[in-house]
């Protein structure tokens, strides 16, 4: 898999961190959580 931009964490920064890439212009990109569901896990 080639891929631009890989973030490790689908928490809240790991999300930012998504966002703000996207809205540069980074369109492929893959994030790495390792719960069922990305964003902020603490319940």
């Amino acid at each position: 898999m080639k891929t631009d931009l890989v973030i490790i964490g689908g928490g809240p920064a790991g999300m930012a961190a998504a966002v703000s890439a996207y809205e540069n212009g980074t369109t492929d990109i893959l994030i790495l959580e390792r719960d069922k569901e990305l964003g902020d896990n603490m319940k």
